[in-house]
């Protein structure tokens, strides 16, 4: 048995400025507002994983569901659990439900929008041949990809994996129009493995061209158990892959464990040849669940740890898990950590930088008011998201929930400043919960308002200049608060500062939607200049 293998809860032009030299206390902002809550649900059980702003303004959700038709769901379910998505507009109306199975266990647990307006989804599939899935298993669980177009019909899709077990826990675009899929596999070399394991259990990455026909695969590992659990496009080219490691120096591993599991980065190039490998944790476990790209080149890896001080852990844990988050420049090299929990158990299973520098961190809380959690349990397990400025510092947290267990896996922030969590949630109408049950279990959507919280950092543009969504692929949207009406000029430059696209439009309103058309995956700035001397800056990463 693979331990702790499955959740408990399943970067022209640059300010210098003068105060980021001599950071202030953190402010104690004010939390935003809850605006709305939805559930979304058949009959039986159904768990969300995925959420995903789409080009159109709307949003889609992903997930897996065991419920026939019935409630939200309109088709059938196709055996044991199946992959199930739903869209939904701008205005938060239903467009379309589709599910997609085998005759028995089908887990989704990624997804991605795609350059031809559809979707990417990939997760894990025990199914034969049967129902949607037209490749049998190679041998227990493997990855499993659908590629639908954008109003949910399946284009075709493909299977991937060895003997053993492969766990697919990330999803991504590539800059020549396939994709990119991660996770980890415990086979040696066979089926579609062609590399022999390292340990019990190695990452794993498999590269598609814009069919879904394999390119190459890669494994990274050590002599124990190492499992990826997110991926990301890296400023310049390549990847980071992220998770946790077991394993000694041994293999791929060239840093020597902190404790039980620790936090393990992997850059790798386009062709996924290793760059560097960088190791962080305590004294006992450290499971990271969630990576961010940040604006200014480097990385914010996220996850729960329960290890005291030592090792890489800079401060103690407040209770039996917390949320734990270390933050690395370009290189990898530690520049901060920070710990945040109650007395409990807190898992952090999504993170987001926000347009003031800072992140979001979400997740499920079991703690009562203790620690750095200033909100009470509404009941077993609540959804708990924590809003900290770019040094870490705590600004605000807030506990959603029902009388029973609420689960957030996954976070974003919208076009108007707020934020939309998702998870999946047990409770009925109960606290913050204002709709039923359609079964055992729902998916869970709650809307916050946008957040009045005062940065303690200089935000990085003279004027004010939000992009949503941030990661983005295609197109974004300007939040231009106060630019002056008329004619402006965007202009995108990336990382060595060469301008890659130009494009003027007419300013009329708080906001503008821009098309990006595709752009390799990095990070770039975004420059919009207009009359009596009006620029904004801001940085943009491109997935």
């Amino acid at each position: 048995m693979l331990h702790r293998f499955t959740r408990s809860w399943a970067y022209v032009s640059l300010l210098v400025v003068a105060t980021c030299l001599h950071p202030a206390a953190p402010a104690q902002g004010q939390a935003p507002v809850k605006q709305w809550d939805k559930v979304i649900g058949g009959s039986s059980q159904d768990q969300l994983w995925a959420v995903q702003p789409t080009r159109d303004g709307g949003y889609i959700l992903g997930g897996m569901s065991y419920s026939p038709i019935s409630g939200d769901k309109t088709q059938g379910s196709q055996g044991d659990s199946d992959y199930w998505v739903v869209k939904y507009s701008a205005s938060g109306t239903k467009q379309w439900d589709r599910t997609f199975g085998g005759s028995a266990g089908d887990d989704l647990r990624a997804l991605q929008q795609t350059p031809d307006g559809g979707y990417l989804l990939g997760g894990n599939s025990l199914s034969p041949i049967s129902g949607d899935k037209t490749q049998g298993s190679q041998g227990n669980a493997d990855f499993w990809v659908v590629k639908i177009d954008a109003s949910g019909a399946k284009q075709w899709d493909k299977r991937f994996g060895g003997l053993g077990n492969e766990q697919l826990y990330a999803v991504q675009n590539t800059s020549d129009g396939g994709y990119m899929l991660g996770g980890y596999s415990s086979s040696n070399a066979n089926g579609d493995r062609t590399q022999p394991t390292q340990g019990a259990a190695d990452y794993w990455v498999v590269k598609l061209d814009a069919t879904g026909a394999k390119q190459w695969d890669k494994r990274f590992g050590g002599s124990d158990n190492d499992v990826l659990t997110t991926l990301k496009p890296a400023a310049g080219g390549g990847y980071v892959l992220g998770g946790y490691s077991y394993s000694p120096i041994s293999g791929d591993q060239t840093q020597p464990r902190r404790g039980g599991s620790d936090y393990w980065l992997i850059k790798i190039d386009a062709g996924g040849n290793k760059q560097w490998d960088k190791r962080f944790g305590g004294a006992q476990y450290n499971d990271m669940w969630a990576l961010q790209l940040t604006s200014d080149g480097g990385y914010l890896l996220a996850g729960n740890s329960d290890s005291p001080v030592g090792g890489d852990k800079t401060q103690a844990g407040q209770g039996y898990e917390d949320y734990w988050v270390v933050k690395l420049d370009a290189s990898g090299t530690k520049q901060w950590d920070k710990t945040y929990g109650g007395r409990d158990k807190d898992m952090l299973t999504a993170v987001q930088q926000t347009p003031d520098g800072g992140y979001l961190l979400g997740g499920t809380s079991r703690s009562w008011v203790s620690g750095t959690k200033t909100q009470a349990n509404q009941g077993a397990e609540d959804y708990w998201v924590v809003k900290i400025d770019a040094n870490g510092g705590q600004q605000w947290d807030l506990t959603l929930g029902g009388n029973n267990a609420d689960n957030l896996t996954d976070l974003q922030q919208t076009s108007d400043g707020g934020y939309l969590l998702g998870g999946y949630s047990h409770s009925g109408v109960n606290a913050d919960k204002t709709q039923p049950s359609l079964g055992g279990q729902d998916f869970w959507l709650v809307k916050l308002s946008g957040s009045a919280t005062t940065a303690t950092t200089a935000p990085l543009a003279p004027r004010h200049l939000q992009l949503h969504p941030n990661p983005a692929q295609e197109r974004i949207t300007l939040r231009l608060a106060d630019a002056p009406r008329g004619r402006l000029r965007l202009r995108l430059h990336d990382a060595t500062g060469r301008v890659v696209l130009t494009r003027s439009f007419v300013h009329g309103g708080a906001q503008e939607s821009v098309e990006l058309g595709p752009q390799p995956a990095g990070l770039y700035l975004v420059r919009v200049e207009g009359p009596t001397g009006y620029l904004a800056t801001q940085r943009l990463v491109v997935e």
